[in-house]
């Protein structure tokens, strides 16, 4: 709330700074699962950041390049034999899905 308010007064504007409040999508099966944690873990690579490995997402611990603990792997991983190549060829295989998908929106009228 600080920072808001600090600014927002520099920049004379008001509200909040980011775009919404929190969203909850339910997660109705393995495929979307599976999905979701590509967008979540690679989120980097498919909004074209420079930097190949990502260090504030859990991409490098979910492809076996750090050993982090902030989150439990293993319902993913468990699906790929525990293998974080297995899961990191499945990435890649959609992170060109996620980067047409986000092309394709800009042409979407609403």
């Amino acid at each position: 709330m600080g920072y808001t308010n600090y600014f927002n007064k520099k920049h004379s504007r008001s509200g909040s700074l980011f775009q919404g409040p929190f969203k909850s999508i339910y997660i109705d099966s393995n495929e979307y699962l599976l999905h979701l944690s590509v967008y979540v873990n690679a989120n980097h690579a498919i909004h074209n950041y420079l930097e190949k490995d990502w260090p504030y997402s859990s991409y490098l611990d979910y492809t076996g390049k750090r050993v982090g603990k902030l989150s439990s792997k293993e319902a993913i991983l468990g699906q790929f034999d525990n293998n974080p190549k297995e899961y990191e060829k499945f990435m890649q295989d959609n992170i060109n899905y996620f980067k047409e998908k986000k092309e394709l929106e800009k042409y979407v009228l609403e």
